[in-house]
Parts: structure tokens; C-alpha cells; sequence
């Protein structure tokens, strides 16, 4: 076949259409992260476009063209988007192209269900591969076959509807990302910078082919990168201003699959004493390859109200104990994390029943190896501030999964005494007893350091305390629970007895008292053998992390190890009755009965809101619908204003023969607002036959007597030397405004409002 050359402005259409295509695609490292997305993404902007191009050069039909852009897809996809499931690393395999024709479809859908950044299932990077494929061989197709055949004037129209597929993918990228953008100002104001320059350029070409003069093609094009300089300030400064905060951006994965609310369920540290009595001698799970002093975690909680520690509530802080999100095929660290030895671990479940998953240290990669009922990995949502997981379709008998996970290092103390604690915000502690302020004084002693003084309180508690998980075993009874009275009881009375659950509490709400952000974690601490580990509920504990800077969440271990406490010197605490509330009959004594009552749903009274803040969707709607509005009307006010002086100068200033000039000049000025170039240094008339003349080649209205009457009457009152009465002007200001209204008229809304925009002003 023969080739058929593309000219130099088919070109330079070709190449704006793929920087912005490549701009647009960009706004995907959000959500796939670590720029392994950019083979695939722009792997599919070159395939779509060169299939594109090359079936113009080669004259084949749309269908044909459309049908090698198909095989190209399915042959090159492979290398560029799934080169894991390619045949020596190039060639399409039957798992790859069954990936290129599921992730086009379902893709989508788990771009926004899984945990960014997206690795797993491999289909799901032929999401940005398809994208780029598909606008790029739209687009492109459009402007090497559509937009050459289009006339001078319907030029940039049609320029404008190559933008749709840019912008579209442009607006994918956001709405797949995550909350934290892509250098989103920049990406914008290049995005619009670019199309606004080209757009004027494309207007630059049309005027040339009308025969323009380049001293007014020069003007045109000053006042065009005028206009877009303006308009891209603007919209910097507008942008900057109406930004909302990260965490209030509406992110669609989260609208998709509603977050994962702890407050749903019971506070993990609630059942702590259902293990020590009821399960103290069941396999809750096995573990292989768990290592000895290595603790497993199983909940971090960090929100305390007076009756129970619990997990916070979603939404509350980016890095609280409640912000779960789903779970990709990989985990990223803490922001505040040293990394120390990793491991690898699998946990086979029995006994154990819950929505927490047990885990070790943080965790960098989940994979699960069986499970019965649903899949778990679908349900699954983790806290990488905390550590911890879940899975909100419950963790059963026969679920078996295993966890590669890095243990937080942890510096001795000569180093802690150099690092201050982490400036950490976390939800506040409620309705604190004043018994613990005055033991943190005193337990905290006079050390200068923060690490001394939680050394000094950690020891204080093990040394003076006894162990004692109320079972009737134990030497001395002690109650369960950690609210505000259990607080009292345990630090008023001598010795103290209680088990992790009591002391991690306190210890947590002195922490808090002196100023350093301290949760609570629940996990277990069994003995690690050398082959499997059996892990039980007598296994089970609590304690404490406070974070210091530069280093990450430092555990503390306040309960003490000793469990005979005498029992002619422990106080058996009392209750009160309350005014007005009726006793309960007398039953069996039982250590259970000063149990602290535990609330599990969040169906207490409420603590005051925080203050009013602009929802998520305002912003979105202020940012889609608002910018857009101030970025259109702003300047057409402006340009509104100007040629309202213009004309009211021109009707008003002057004797009544230079006011009828001016009605000439208001007239010359519309036209080329409306993409007509009056010729310039031409006389009234020669000007009247140029517009005439491009108005019958653009499909313009021209009056019925034709410009040159106009003309003609303009010229007789200027140089006839007779006196011009106000009539006369008014008659030619009234001709002029005809002329115009049929113009605008005949040219359509689009130009119309095009025209509205432009600001032109003819020297008299």
C-alpha cells in the first residue's frame, strides 16, 4: 500500500493529545504506587496511538484499524502489563490473555475494593494499560481522520472534542487514587495550560488560512497567551485556596466498601478474664515458627472512657487504632517504625473465635492458605499504625494463613533518653480517676527523661503488685475489668492484685497523664518451642506502647509476675450503694460480682461532636462545581465590563459625527470577536466587503442592505462636512446593532459564547 503523509498540524495534534494522555495517567501512582504502573499505562497510550496512526498512513478503514488495535492489545499487553505471566518474559501465555480480557472488564472493580497500592490479582494492572489504550486510540484516531476534514471555522469546535478523552482519563486517576494525590495543582495546570495553548493555536492556524495579516495574527496571539496566563493563575490561586485536607477527601474505594467499624463489636480487652477462666485450657490456634520471647497481637486499642479501653472509631485520626483499610498483596510500614528482625509465621486457627486475626509484630505480607466458608482475604482490613487486623467475616476453625511480619526495634534506654516522645494525637482518656494522678507523681518520681519515668512507674506496678486472674486457684481474688472504679480499687488498696488487664490500664493512664500518648494492645505470650507452638487462653496478655521520635512504639510490660499476695493484708473493696436504686437480692458470693459493667456497642451517651467541619462531599461538589463556575464567569464578567465601557465610550464621547464613526468601529470590533479579521489600514468600505465576504465562507447572516450601506452612511457623516444630528447617530448605532445581533444570531450558541470572551479594540 501506499503510505499517505499527515501534515505538520495533524502532527502537532497527535503529540498534544499524548502528553496530555501521559499527563492524565500519571494521577494512577496513588492507587498503584511505586510507578510499577508506567510500563502498562504508557505501554497503552503508545499501542493505542501508533494503531491509530499507522491505520491513517495506510488508509485502512475504521473496523480494520479498530481489529489490529484489538491484536495489538492482546500481543503486546502481555510484556507491558502482566510480564509475570508471560512466556519467557514477552510472549502472551494463555493466564495473560485471559488477564488482559478479565482485568478490561472486572478490573475496574477491585481497583477500588482492594487496599492501595494495587499488586494483587495481577489482572488488575491492565487497568491503566486498557485506559491509555483505549482514549489514546480514540482520541488519536479522531485527529488524524475527523479533525483534518473540518472547515477553518469549525476547526477548534471539533479540537475541543479531543479533549473529552484525555479529561476522561484524567478523571479516572482521581477517582481510582487513594486520599493523598498525585501532585495534583501541577498535573492540572499543565493539563489546562496545554489545551488552552494548543486550543489557541488550532485558532492561529484558521485565522492564517482567511489570508490574516501577521500583525494581527501577533495580536491575536499575545492576547491568547494573556488569556491563558490569567486563566491558569486563577485557577492556581483558586485551586490552592478550595483544596481540601487529605483526610477529608472522599476517596471511592472507601464509598464503595464501607470502612470496617470496630465500635460494631465488643471491646477486645472486654473479654480478656473469658480467656483466663473459660478458655484457659483450650487451643485457641497452633504456630509455626514463632520465636521465643516473640508476643502475638491481637488488638490495639486507644480511646478509654471510664469503663473500658476500646478500639476508636473510624475516622477519627489517619493513624488511630480504628482506621482499617482493605488489604492489598502487600503492607506497608508505619510512618512511625525502626524495622528490626522479621519472621515468618503460620497460624492454623481452632478454638479461637473472633472478627480479630492474631499476628505478629507488623505485618508486610498476609496470604491465606484455607479457610472454610467465605474468603477471608476479602474481608480482611488492616491498621498499619497499629499493627493489628481483622476479618469482618470472623475468624473460625480451619482458617489457616501465614504472616510474614518485622518486629519494631527497640533501642535500649541510654538511647530512649535521647528521643522525645512522639508528638502523636490520639483520642482523648474520659472520666480518669484522680488516684492516678496523684500515683503517675508519685511512681514517676523526680527522673528528668520521659523513658525514666516510665521505667519508674513500669517498675513500681511489677514490684508492688501481685498477679491474680480472680479464677479460684488463685491465692487472692481480684475483680475484672478496667473502668474507672476497677482504676481505684487496684491503686488504693495494699498490695495491689490484678491481672494484664488492670495493670496495662493503668499504667496507659498515668502515661497519659504526664503527657505522652500511650494504647493499650492485647495479644498472647506463649512459649515458643522449636517446632509448633500451642497457643492458649491461659496464654493470654496486655501492655503498653508508647512512641518516641525517630524510633516508633516502645512496649512496656507493667504486670508483675508475682501471684502470692497476702491475704491478711488485701482489702476486699466495697460498693456503695447508689441513691435511689434498688439492690440486687443477695446471691453466692463469687469474685465475678464486682465485675466493671463493659459496654460492647457504642449505645452509651455520647460525647460531644467535634466542631462543625465541611463534610467531604461539600468540598467535591465545591471543587467540581465551583471552580469550574469561577474559572467561566470570573473572566466573562470581566470581558463583560470592558466592552460595555467600550461601547458606552463610543456612543456617548464626542460630537454626533464621531459617535456614528463609532458605530462603525463597535461593528468592526464584534466581528472579529467573532473570529473575523477585519483587514487592517482599509477603508470603511474595503473593510464591509472583507466581512461580507468571510461571512457568506462561515455561514454568517449579513444585512439584507449589506455592510457597505452602513459603510456609506458612516462616511458621508464623517466627511460630507454637514451637520450630524444625534438622530443620524442613532440610526447608524442602530444599524450596527442589527448587523451584530445577526451575526451572533447565525453564528450559534458555541461561537456565541466563545465570542463573549474575546476582547478586541480597534484604534479610531
Amino acid at each position: 500500500m501506499n503510505a499517505d503523509r499527515l501534515s505538520r498540524t495533524t502532527w502537532i495534534d497527535i503529540a498534544v493529545v499524548t502528553a496530555l494522555s501521559l499527563v492524565a495517567v500519571a494521577g494512577f501512582e496513588p492507587a498503584f504506587g511505586h510507578y510499577a504502573f508506567l510500563s502498562a499505562a504508557l505501554g497503552g497510550v503508545v499501542v493505542g496511538g501508533a494503531v491509530a496512526v499507522l491505520g491513517r498512513l495506510f488508509r485502512l478503514s475504521v473496523p480494520l484499524t479498530v481489529v489490529i488495535a484489538l491484536a495489538a492489545y492482546f500481543l503486546l499487553g502481555t510484556p507491558l502489563a502482566l510480564p509475570g505471566l508471560a512466556l519467557s518474559g514477552v510472549l502472551p501465555s494463555l493466564d495473560s490473555l485471559s488477564g488482559l480480557a478479565v482485568g478490561a472488564v472486572f478490573g475496574w472493580s477491585d481497583a477500588v475494593t482492594l487496599r492501595a497500592p494495587l499488586e494483587a490479582p495481577p489482572y488488575v494492572a491492565v487497568v491503566p494499560f486498557v485506559a491509555g489504550w483505549l482514549v489514546a486510540l480514540v482520541s488519536i484516531t479522531l485527529a488524524v481522520r475527523w479533525l483534518p476534514r473540518a472547515k477553518a471555522g469549525a476547526s477548534v469546535g471539533r479540537a475541543a472534542v479531543l479533549l473529552i478523552g484525555p479529561v476522561l482519563l484524567f478523571v479516572a486517576g482521581i477517582l481510582l487514587g487513594t486520599r493523598d494525590a498525585y501532585f495534583a495543582g501541577v498535573r492540572g495546570v499543565v493539563f489546562a495550560g496545554v489545551a488552552l495553548v494548543w486550543l489557541a493555536w488550532r485558532r492561529g492556524a484558521a485565522n492564517r488560512a482567511l489570508n490574516v495579516g501577521a500583525g494581527v495574527r501577533r495580536t491575536r496571539l499575545v492576547s491568547g497567551v494573556a488569556v491563558v496566563v490569567g486563566a491558569l493563575l486563577v485557577g492556581a490561586v483558586a485551586g490552592s485556596l478550595l483544596t481540601p485536607a487529605a483526610a477529608s477527601r472522599l476517596v471511592v474505594r472507601d464509598e464503595v466498601t464501607p470502612p470496617f467499624d470496630p465500635l460494631d463489636y465488643p471491646s477486645p480487652l472486654a473479654g480478656f478474664r473469658k480467656y483466663t477462666k473459660d478458655l484457659e485450657k483450650t487451643t485457641l490456634f497452633t504456630v509455626q515458627g514463632l520465636k521465643q520471647g516473640q508476643v502475638i497481637r491481637l488488638a490495639t486499642m486507644d480511646s478509654y472512657d471510664g469503663v473500658v479501653w476500646t478500639v476508636s472509631a473510624p475516622g477519627t485520626q489517619s493513624g488511630a487504632s480504628g482506621a482499617f483499610e482493605l488489604l492489598g498483596s502487600s503492607i506497608p510500614r508505619p510512618a512511625l517504625f525502626t524495622p528490626g528482625p522479621t519472621s515468618t509465621a503460620t497460624i492454623d486457627i481452632r478454638g479461637y473465635s473472633d472478627v480479630w486475626l492474631p499476628t505478629l509484630g507488623y505485618v508486610d505480607r498476609l496470604g491465606f492458605d484455607a479457610h472454610t466458608g467465605q474468603d477471608p482475604s476479602a474481608t480482611v482490613r488492616v491498621n498499619t499504625a497499629t499493627g493489628t487486623s481483622a476479618v469482618t467475616s470472623g475468624v473460625r476453625d480451619g482458617l489457616r494463613y501465614t504472616v510474614e511480619a518485622t518486629a519494631q526495634r527497640v533501642p535500649n534506654d541510654q538511647q530512649l533518653a535521647k528521643a522525645a516522645p512522639a508528638h502523636v494525637v490520639l483520642p482523648p482518656v474520659d472520666n480518669v480517676p484522680d488516684v492516678v494522678a496523684s500515683k503517675a507523681e508519685e511512681y514517676a518520681g523526680s527522673a528528668n527523661t520521659a523513658i525514666q519515668k516510665l521505667r519508674n512507674i513500669e517498675r513500681s506496678l511489677k514490684s508492688l503488685g501481685y498477679l491474680s486472674h480472680g479464677r479460684a486457684s488463685d491465692p487472692v481474688p481480684s475483680r475484672a475489668g478496667e473502668g474507672a472504679d476497677r482504676m481505684t480499687d487496684l491503686l488504693s488498696t495494699s498490695p495491689m492484685v490484678g491481672d494484664q488487664e488492670q495493670y496495662a490500664s493503668a499504667f496507659a493512664l498515668m502515661a497519659r497523664h504526664l503527657g505522652y500518648p500511650a494504647r493499650v494492645v492485647m495479644g498472647f505470650a506463649p512459649k515458643a518451642g522449636s517446632g509448633t507452638t500451642t497457643v492458649t487462653g491461659n496464654d493470654v496478655t496486655a501492655w503498653v506502647e508508647v512512641p518516641f521520635e525517630g524510633v516508633g512504639w516502645v512496649p512496656f510490660f507493667p504486670t508483675p509476675t508475682k501471684t502470692d499476695a497476702p491475704k491478711n493484708q488485701t482489702t476486699k473493696p466495697k460498693l456503695e450503694p447508689q441513691p435511689q436504686v434498688r439492690q440486687p437480692p443477695p446471691v453466692d458470693p463469687r469474685s465475678d460480682e464486682l465485675l466493671t459493667p463493659v459496654k460492647t456497642k457504642d449505645t452509651e451517651k455520647k460525647q460531644p461532636g467535634p466542631a462543625f467541619q465541611v463534610p467531604a462531599w461539600a468540598w467535591v461538589v465545591l471543587g467540581v462545581v465551583g471552580v469550574p463556575l469561577l474559572l467561566y464567569f470570573v473572566p466573562l464578567l470581566i470581558v463583560a465590563w470592558l466592552k460595555r465601557r467600550r461601547r458606552r465610550l463610543r456612543e456617548t464621547t464626542g460630537p454626533p459625527d464621531r459617535r456614528a464613526a463609532g458605530a462603525w468601529e463597535e461593528l468592526s470590533d464584534r466581528y472579529g470577536e467573532l473570529g473575523l479579521v477585519p483587514p487592517p489600514r482599509a477603508t470603511r468600505l474595503q473593510t464591509a466587503a472583507a466581512l461580507e465576504q468571510q461571512s457568506e465562507a462561515q455561514g454568517l447572516t449579513v444585512p439584507a442592505a449589506g455592510l457597505a450601506t452602513l459603510a456609506r452612511h458612516v462616511d458621508a457623516a464623517v466627511f460630507d462636512g454637514s451637520d450630524v444630528s444625534d438622530e443620524r447617530a442613532a440610526e447608524a448605532w442602530t444599524a450596527a446593532d442589527e448587523a451584530i445581533a445577526g451575526a451572533m444570531t447565525a453564528a450559534g450558541r458555541l461561537r456565541a459564547r466563545l465570542a463573549a470572551f474575546r476582547y478586541r479594540r480597534r484604534a479610531g
